[in-house]
């Protein structure tokens, strides 16, 4: 149970799934320190979160997470104001969409940037202090795309598989040494936040504008951040490793891709 000192780390706090934990989080009476690119938004949560939990302590950082001198300033204005990190929420992200071959260098870069080295730059800047805390626990917010693979979305598709790959090798270096530390997973199917409505816009005939279409649907019909947070937040409680939101359809498909590299020769 957390006490009255318990701090959480959001980075992506300002709209999604960032968001929806950082008020799940304050609802438990948890001190938070929240970080996003985007001030306005950020500010807006925090102000939010103030009013319906004045009894908690907010911070608002302004942080690009792509830039790892941001996140180490993040990092030592946290442990400088609260003295301890108890969680660590890594939930920025982004979509691009095309074929692999037609998207830039730029766009590569930037989404990998913010979705994968985002997650290593607060590793090496949060675990040594968790270490030396003698206690922490990490949540890596990977996807679906994390598992699986499919057409239009390479460069998210990589950043989530790293972000699997980051996460599950930093949990068996935690136990092969025995530290105190534990690490989530999350990977969730379609959840309704904005991260589909900024997908650059293709010929109206295009496979990308019919895929991009397709993702678009799923975001507005998919799970709200509010539920995904509450899913996260009970996984985080027992400890777990893996926590899938969409479980059934994940499994599903794991399965069929399982037995298709089974089958290979």
């Amino acid at each position: 149970m957390p006490s009255s000192s318990s701090c959480a780390v959001v980075t992506g706090a300002a709209s999604g799934i960032g968001r929806g934990i950082a008020y799940a989080l304050a609802a438990r009476g948890i001190n938070l320190v929240l970080s996003d690119v985007d001030g306005a938004g950020l500010h807006a949560v925090g102000t939010d979160i103030l009013q319906s939990a004045p009894s908690i302590k907010v911070r608002q950082l302004v942080t690009d997470v792509s830039d790892p001198h941001q996140i180490e300033l993040l990092c030592e204005r946290t442990f400088s104001a609260y003295g301890r990190v108890d969680w660590l929420y890594n939930c920025a992200g982004i979509l691009v969409s095309g074929p692999s071959w037609e998207l830039d260098e730029a766009a590569w870069k930037r989404v990998l940037d913010i979705n994968l080295w985002s997650a290593i730059h607060t590793a090496r800047a949060f675990v040594p202090r968790m270490i030396a805390q003698g206690f922490g626990h990490i949540v890596n917010v990977s996807s679906l795309a994390g598992l699986l693979v499919g057409p239009w979305l390479a460069p998210y598709t990589v950043s989530k598989h790293g972000m699997v790959a980051l996460s599950e090798s930093m949990q068996q270096e935690f136990t092969a040494l025995g530290l105190p530390l534990t690490m989530s997973i999350v990977c969730p199917g379609p959840v309704q936040t904005n991260i589909f409505h900024h997908l650059a816009q293709r010929p109206a005939e295009s496979h990308v504008a019919h895929a991009n279409q397709y993702l678009r649907t799923l975001g507005e019909n998919g799970m709200t951040p509010e539920q995904l947070a509450q899913i996260v937040l009970d996984g985080v409680d027992a400890k777990k490793l893996w926590i899938f939101p969409h479980a059934d359809v994940l499994k599903q498909s794991l399965r069929s891709r399982m037995e298709t590299l089974l089958a290979a020769e």
